[in-house]
């Protein structure tokens, strides 16, 4: 027993010093960084040495003590089960992998995951032909030939014959085979007692080498690029130690067993970087590494007793492999091959499945595109989608084709009918590609959760479908009832138990029920989908389906919680609420003698427009928005906080038109254009106080599914390219693929002058949008200083100068709408810096700070508009506030509310999502303020804000019922 315990010891000990030297190189602390000679430099180079020692010593054991026979095969198999398992394990515990790291674990042979593990094994299979081949050399000779084909590329510093650093299936197989040669000596006649000095000189050389080679490295390169050139497991000195300490341990009789299991499970821990790479995690510290080092070794011993105890009792792999000592590997190869292809002949029908399945996954990604093109914006390269659903979506079909697989068992599972199942499923999935192609070329978004749950959307889809084609699907259907008769009776295949009936039920329904929280963000399954590479792009929802399939961009639409249930929500408090800004309402309109129906507003969101020179790591050699900073001194002006950092447009879109801010919102919910608009049976927005109201975007209107959403809002008209309200006045900068701002504000003026009563105008550019490439002469104006790369001053002056052409645009705008004699405000805002600062904290607030002001035309001050003190911090929600009072404009109970919010309670932080609790504010100082921070009334502001959004998005719309949007 002491015995196996001091084994067992020594087990552990070997495996701590393998791992910390494998955590240490991957974490890659300071002193292994900085080319400085240290005292942590030489202890980790002889650590990373006496490790590749130990692994050599290893391999030369398993070769020398583990019997060869075709039941190498099982081990293999259960190694890499428990491999699987492992990443299952880490993925739990770090909550991140890549498409590439599951393809290691699930292909490790075609991936060389664990080379080493492999090799170990080959060389065993085989290891009574090797010792055989072996007997007809002297042992000399053998170790002779050794030393020549690890000396040389340890001399030349050459990899001659392909060994690199070991990690590879040739040196595992080489030092195992090493072992097997070990076995037909006799070490007790090796006389190992006169070759003494001999063998001390090998331990010496291999420690003056790993500890001279940094010393060496830094003196004639600079740095310590050829610091461990010794320190790898194909050094001459490495193998030569490994075979010394070898051979006087078994001379001494010191005897170590290496379970077989506890052997293979070291050697996969040693080659699988994913492991050490995650066991890792982003920690440094030499403390915590040994320590987790030491949890490793633990666990590779435990582990490797389970298994042997699994091995022994376990054998049902070893009948259905054909796996008996009698066998060798060849003759079981061939065996495997016939009964390979006896399988697929049997089963060619459900082979066909899959390959019907997987053509119909491609086909929900090419038929999801109209034009056959990539996802791209214009200006950026693109391929065809062909190329870029089979090449770089790859990963996505195949999840794509195991829900349809999921599916199909889904219906095999119920009526245990091979060709009904699978006839149905092409029919279903068939029909779904369809339908969302369809909508994709009329709608530019697929098919939604939310429509698949509303009746009256059945209507919309087939009103959209010819009459030629319905009656195609029907004789289709009649057709198909006939070849799924006909298949069950003619080519009946195998039915299934009710255990894997129940099986394949249960499992699609957990899959399936699981996308209920994919956009938790603490979910495994958001978790598992971002690592896989599942992108939601709610932005853009047709780009979404060609990114992810259309299958999984329809999952990822129904986990939209949207707020959290409050509990004090009903009825009487809605009431109660609407009677108390009723009255505030009254108080307000006293004062003011304006209606806002009469008024042109004009809400312009300026893409990407945040001046550069506010920011303190950057310095501009002029200023690209001297216009606006000198408008902004003589009317409302200030920041505002925006919700987003190089995106997010369409949130402060949704902000501005409704006044309720997407902080309230759950975490589920990161588009409410795409996951809240469709679920409101009613949306108010400000437009809807006007009788005449365009939507105006000189780009495509796919994006953030606008074109739905701005009906829905209730705008008459939405202009974009290819509607039938066209953008005019089309002008372009320079080789800039957008269309410029005075495009823009061209067709706004055309639309002002459209129309001689008031109406409200929703304007979004676009020529700001990244990327920001050298499209404009003028960039060398705008020189930049700062911590950054030349790259990234580059693409920063870029900016600033595309930013000038909008100065000037605005310059000329504000200048035309002066001359004209009606009331006209307009609200300017940047919805969000671009994301092009690598030095900036995104949380931080300068990241989400952009310019805004509300200006007012000469007719409109005129006639009773005013400039407002000014507003240093807004948010997106306190413009409708904002406008009404410049505009010296009545108000409703809701924009009394707003106007409240506005002036009492401190900027909300629309970027600081937190599910509506404990929501955080910032003071007219910039500085961060928590809710308990709050005074009463703020409070109490704050919460009744909440409860109308939740009654607006999740509860049952008391509002639309009362007088609470109506003003008088």
């Amino acid at each position: 027993m002491i015995k196996k315990l001091c084994n067992a010891l020594m087990i552990c000990v070997a495996m701590v010093i393998v791992t910390f030297s494998l955590l240490i190189a991957q974490a890659n602390p300071t002193f292994l960084q900085n080319n400085l000679l240290s005292k942590r430099l030489f202890a980790y180079s002889l650590l990373n040495n006496f490790s590749n020692v130990i692994v050599g010593v290893l391999l030369i054991l398993i070769g020398y003590q583990i019997k060869g026979n075709i039941k190498l095969i099982k081990k293999y198999i259960y190694i890499y089960v428990v491999n699987l398992l492992i990443f299952i394990g880490l993925f739990l515990w770090n909550r991140s992998f890549t498409t590439q790291n599951l393809y290691d674990a699930v292909l490790p042979i075609t991936r060389n995951t664990y080379p080493v593990v492999l090799g170990a094994i080959s060389a065993l299979l085989i290891k009574d032909k090797l010792k055989n081949w072996f007997k007809k050399y002297k042992f000399s000779v053998i170790l002779g030939g050794y030393a020549i084909v690890f000396t040389l590329p340890s001399i030349f510093n050459k990899d001659i014959f392909g060994l690199g650093n070991g990690n590879n299936i040739i040196t595992a197989f080489s030092l195992v085979a090493l072992g097997i040669a070990c076995s037909n000596v006799e070490i007790d006649k090796l006389h190992i007692d006169k070759k003494a000095i001999t063998l001390m000189s090998i331990v010496i050389l291999n420690v003056v080498l790993a500890l001279s080679m940094p010393y060496i490295s830094l003196k004639i390169h600079g740095d310590f690029s050829i610091a461990y050139r010794f320190n790898v497991l194909t050094s001459i000195s490495v193998v030569a130690m490994s075979i010394v300490i070898f051979i006087v341990g078994q001379r001494l009789k010191i005897d170590i067993k290496i379970p077989e299991y506890t052997g293979l499970l070291a050697l996969l821990v040693y080659s699988n970087n994913f492991i050490i790479e995650k066991i890792v995690n982003g920690g440094i510290s030499l403390k915590v590494l040994l320590f987790k080092s030491c949890i490793v070794s633990i666990i590779v011993v435990v582990l490797g007793w389970l298994l042997a105890k699994i091995d022994k009792r376990e054998h049902i792999l070893e009948r259905k492999l054909s796996l008996n000592n009698e066998k060798t590997i060849v003759p079981w190869i061939s065996e495997t091959i016939v009964k390979m292809v006896n399988y697929i002949k049997n089963h060619k029908h459900n082979l066909m499945n899959i390959v019907i399945l997987y053509t119909l996954a491609y086909c929900s990604f090419i038929f999801m595109s109209p034009h056959f093109t990539s996802p791209h914006m214009d200006g950026d390269k693109y391929t065809s989608i062909f190329f870029f659903a089979f090449f770089v979506k790859q990963h996505m079909m195949i999840l794509t084709l195991l829900l349809y697989y999921l599916i199909y068992r889904f219906f095999y599972g119920i009526t245990n009918k091979f060709w009904l199942s699978s006839i149905i499923t092409y029919v279903a999935v068939t029909i779904a590609i369809v339908a969302d192609a369809i909508k994709i070329y009329y709608r530019s978004e697929p098919i939604l959760p939310t429509e698949v749950t509303m009746v009256s959307a059945y209507g919309d889809i087939l009103e959209m479908i010819p009459q030629i084609i319905l009656w195609i699907a029907i004789i289709g259907i009649i057709i198909l009832t006939g070849i799924i008769i006909f298949c069950e009776i003619k080519f009946p295949q195998e039915k299934l138990n009710w255990k894997s009936r129940l099986l394949g039920i249960l499992l699609v329904i957990v899959i399936f029920g699981s996308s209920t929280r994919i956009n938790h963000g603490n979910s495994i399954v958001n978790a598992w989908l971002s690592s896989y590479g599942n992108e939601p792009t709610f932005w853009n929802q047709e780009y979404g389906a060609q990114y992810n399939g259309a299958i999984q961009q329809f999952l990822n639409n129904i986990d939209t919680s949207i707020m959290e249930s409050n509990s004090n929500y009903s009825r009487k408090r809605v009431n109660k609420l609407v009677g108390k800004y009723k009255k505030q309402a009254e108080k307000i309109n006293k004062s003011r003698t304006n209606n806002l129906s009469t008024q042109t507003i004009v809400f312009n969101l300026s893409e990407s427009l945040a001046n550069p020179n506010r920011l303190k790591e950057v310095e501009l050699s002029q200023n690209p928005l001297s216009y606006i900073d000198s408008v902004k001194k003589i009317t409302t002006s200030g920041l505002m906080i925006s919700s987003g950092l190089g995106g997010g447009t369409a949130n402060m879109e949704y902000m501005t038109l409704t006044g309720l801010p997407v902080s309230n919102f759950s975490p589920t919910i990161a588009t409410p254009y795409t996951q809240v608009v469709p679920n409101s049976n009613q949306t108010l927005t400000i437009n809807n106080y006007f009788k005449k109201s365009t939507a105006i975007h000189p780009y495509r209107g796919s994006f953030y599914s606008r074109e739905v959403v701005y009906k829905k809002f209730g705008f008459q008209k939405f202009m974009y390219l290819g509607n039938k309200y066209k953008i005019k006045h089309k002008m372009k900068i320079g080789t800039n693929p957008y269309l410029s701002d005075e495009t823009a504000y061209q067709n706004t003026l055309d639309v002002i002058n459209s129309y001689k009563n008031g109406q409200f105008i929703n304007l979004v550019t676009m020529q700001n949008h990244l990327p920001y490439s050298d499209y404009y002469d003028n960039s060398g104006d705008y020189q930049v200083s700062g911590d950054m790369d030349d790259g990234e001053k580059n693409i920063i002056s870029n900016y600033s100068a595309g930013l000038s052409y909008t100065d000037k645009a605005v310059q000329k705008f504000i200048e035309q709408i002066d001359k004209i004699n009606k009331p006209i405000t307009l609200v300017f805002y940047g919805d969000h810096l671009p994301g092009i600062y690598s030095n900036i904290d995104g949380n931080s607030l300068e990241a989400r700070e952009t310019d805004y002001f509300i200006y007012s035309n000469k007719y409109a001050r005129q006639h009773g508009a005013k400039n407002l003190k000014h507003v240093k911090y807004v948010s997106p929600i306190d413009f409708i506030a904002l406008t009404a009072e410049q505009t010296n404009s009545k108000v409703s109970p809701y924009y009394a509310l707003l106007t409240e919010i506005q002036k009492e309670l401190p900027t909300i932080k629309v970027y600081a999502y937190n599910n509506g609790k404990n929501p955080v504010f910032v003071n007219k100082k910039g500085k961060t303020i928590k809710y308990k921070q709050l005074t009463k009334k703020q409070k109490r502001l704050y919460d009744d804000l909440k409860l109308v959004q939740y009654d607006l998005t999740t509860g049952n719309q008391y509002l639309y019922k009362t007088k609470f949007f109506k003003i008088k």
